[in-house]
């Protein structure tokens, strides 16, 4: 970190021209940019310390310590929100939330996205399935974390449209987080509007990229399966579910599912749960284009970028369990 911030301060040094006035404005216009983040209150105050010795008669100096109070206000506003929301105070986490939040709403730009990513094999699916986008900025997480855990207050309160549009805010900061679509499927699922909940099913299917997010995603329709009363289709999803990651959730639905008489329990054959899928027009395993661009990444990646190739591969094995890559992640600098 510290490395990090002697590297901003001196790629702001590279554009000063020896006008004081000139310079000022270089460190003023970078604080402004700045998210809000536990990393950027300490660039922050690391630019207040060498303004003060390098232009000790510039207004800068006051204002790198009102940059550094109002952010470090709102970082304590951040940790606040999330005791309350542990403490299951919904109400007042809210209240700090919808503070730190205020009137800003993600930014909308036809050629330029600007996204936050909790991972980034996520901005690669995102890359891949946006060509057409000229550029993409990243930026700190901290305001979809708060959208995520406002949408999540709001849904403890039962305040379901205002829970959806927190989260719609999160998803244009990160679309195509398979988190943010299951939230919004669970919305759409407390209001019985199933038709929105099979849709976000078929738009982040492409995006699943972990054995627990199909997991979930069989557990949803296995969830819709039961609806429609088509237990077999049901018991199908639920063992599959299971072979991504056993969960207490699947496992209640298999015990509700045997409320149900004349329904077979007993883990289906291979064969037998594509059959019943295909049927019902549900995809079986990752998607093809998720796993392509993981071999594809990890491939390009090995000589120039070892760490990035080990972590495509190490996510093709954990969808496929295709022993063979097990070498691959092995040859590669831990």
């Amino acid at each position: 970190m510290e490395h990090n911030i002697e590297q901003i301060i001196h790629s702001l040094e590279e554009q000063f021209n020896g006008d004081s006035k000139h310079d000022v404005q270089i460190l003023r216009d970078y604080c402004r940019s700045l998210e809000r983040s536990d990393e950027s209150l300490a660039i922050i105050t690391a630019i207040g310390r060498y303004a003060a010795e390098h232009f000790p008669d510039e207004d800068i100096v006051r204002e790198a310590k009102k940059f550094e109070e109002t952010f470090g206000h709102f970082m304590d506003l951040t940790q606040h929100a999330q005791q309350c929301m542990k403490e299951k105070k919904f109400e007042e986490a809210l209240k700090d939330f919808q503070e730190i939040i205020g009137d800003v709403r993600p930014p909308e730009d036809e050629e330029k996205r600007r996204c936050s990513f909790f991972h980034p094999f996520e901005e690669m699916i995102f890359r891949s399935n946006n060509p057409d986008i000229k550029e993409i900025e990243r930026i700190s997480t901290l305001p979809q974390v708060v959208y995520m855990q406002m949408g999540s207050a709001l849904f403890e309160l039962k305040r379901y449209d205002e829970a959806r549009e927190a989260y719609l805010n999160a998803q244009k900061l990160s679309p195509v987080s398979p988190a943010i679509h299951f939230e919004l499927a669970q919305i759409a699922k407390i209001q019985n509007d199933l038709d929105t909940v099979r849709d976000i099913l078929k738009t982040v299917y492409p995006y699943l990229y972990t054995r627990s997010q199909l997991a979930r995603f069989y557990r949803e329709h296995a969830g819709l399966a039961m609806i429609d009363e088509k237990y077999d289709l049901a018991a199908a999803l639920i063992y599959l579910s299971i072979d991504y990651e056993d969960s207490g959730i699947a496992r209640a639905q298999l015990n509700s599912l045997a409320k149900h008489r004349g329904v077979d329990l007993s883990k289906p054959k291979v064969d037998t749960v594509k059959a019943r899928l295909g049927e019902a027009n549900i995809p079986v395993g990752p998607a093809p284009q998720v796993y392509e661009l993981a071999m594809y990444i990890g491939k390009q990646m090995k000589r120039p970028y070892p760490q990035v190739a080990r972590m495509a591969f190490t996510i093709a094995y954990e969808l496929t369990h295709f022993e063979p890559l097990l070498r691959e992640i092995e040859s590669l600098p831990a």
